[in-house]
């Protein structure tokens, strides 16, 4: 999978400020996350913020996927789930 520059630049952007830090969790869904970088001038989709997710998440060892699983946040990485079940 190929990175988007774009989300990327945004991640760290987000990282690095404690306000954008709390806006990006509070984000009700991966849409309105990509509606916050737009407004900031980033073009993303949440789809993308997904693939990106789940390619990093390949990329854990299983210690770190233990620790993700119970709700430990991993130094470095933003993670934004929501599991809805109809």
């Amino acid at each position: 999978m190929t990175s988007n520059p774009q989300l990327e630049a945004f991640l760290s952007k987000v990282k690095g400020d404690s306000d954008l830090l709390k806006q990006f969790h509070s984000a009700a869904c991966l849409n309105d996350i990509a509606a916050m970088g737009a407004g900031m001038g980033f073009q993303f989709t949440g789809v993308d913020i997904l693939l990106h997710q789940a390619s990093a998440t390949l990329k854990l060892s299983a210690d770190a996927l233990e620790a993700l699983a119970a709700g430990v946040e991993l130094e470095g990485h933003l993670w934004k789930m929501a599991i809805q079940w109809t």
